[in-house]
């Protein structure tokens, strides 16, 4: 009996997905050539973008005018940037995917966190850095030359250059040898 029901629900599901990768070929073709032109025209908002840039899908970048990309760099998937307080990635960076990288913030006061503006602060990356994925880079922080940012760190002062900095907040490890 177990034979006849496996060979019955067989029949019925069988042309289902058939169906289905019917319905969803032109869907997916679509997804496709929608998020290349988004991130092409993402890369056209930029203040500056250098040649070999990947920009990964489901990037969000806040207020592009204000954020500059170098040669070479790669930001991956679901990373978010806010660039209002301004953003400069230079040449050979690689930021991994579900980062965060912040440049607004709010006063202290908590009065004040209502009716201010917000504050803004510059983030700078320097070149040939690694961000290790779901890192978090806060305001006015600059990350020197060559160095490494670990997977989950959350970076709160400026980092040296070759070095490798991990944890929350983020800590110095060690130093890069190169």
């Amino acid at each position: 009996m177990s034979t006849y029901f496996r060979y019955s629900h067989e029949i019925i599901v069988r042309p289902l997905y058939h169906i289905a990768d019917f319905l969803y070929k032109p869907w997916d073709f679509f997804n496709v050539v929608y998020n290349r032109l988004k991130r092409k025209r993402l890369k056209k908002s930029l203040k500056f973008c250098g040649g070999n840039v990947y920009i990964g899908p489901q990037v969000i970048i806040d207020e592009p005018f204000n954020v500059e990309l170098g040669n070479n760099t790669c930001v991956c998937e679901f990373t978010h940037i806010s660039g209002l307080g301004g953003v400069r990635i230079e040449d050979g960076t690689m930021i991994s995917s579900h980062c965060s990288i912040a440049t607004i913030t709010h006063p202290k006061n908590s009065y004040s966190r209502i009716t201010d503006p917000v504050i803004t602060k510059p983030v700078v990356i320097g070149r040939n850095c690694w961000i290790g994925t779901g890192a978090i880079i806060l305001p006015g922080i600059t990350i020197a030359d060559n160095a490494i940012v670990g997977a989950g760190a959350v970076v709160t002062k400026d980092v040296l250059p070759k070095t490798i900095v991990v944890g929350s907040p983020a800590k110095f490890l060690k130093e890069v040898n190169l």
